[in-house]
């Protein structure tokens, strides 16, 4: 578990790197969302929110405000993906999403 003033630092960087890539995303994030259980944990939902909402805005060029409910969905994909990833990190196989951003929820949804 990160002690708290790691999990700021982790916040942090999600609003100030949002378009890392998924071959980028920091292992200890990876592994908590493996570790958490049958959702994210309150952390986790901050993360990836943090950085979800700053990759959009940065996408459409302006700070954007979302719905929760738009919110709560792309954790919930993004938390889906980075499970996904570090069971590729553990396994050694690749995962098709290695090149797209970690923060970005476009294509989760199929």
């Amino acid at each position: 578990m990160l002690d708290p003033e790691a999990q700021q630092s982790y916040i942090r960087l999600a609003q100030e790197q949002p378009n890392l890539l998924c071959s980028q995303a920091p292992f200890q994030i990876l592994q908590a969302s493996s570790y958490a259980g049958d959702e994210p944990t309150p952390f986790l939902r901050n993360y990836f929110a943090a950085g979800y909402v700053q990759h959009r805005s940065e996408l459409f060029g302006r700070r954007m405000d979302f719905d929760q409910e738009i919110i709560d969905r792309a954790v919930c994909v993004l938390w889906f993906r980075a499970c996904a990833l570090y069971t590729s990190h553990q396994t050694g196989v690749a995962d098709p999403d290695w090149d797209r951003p970690f923060f970005s929820d476009e294509g989760l949804y199929d």
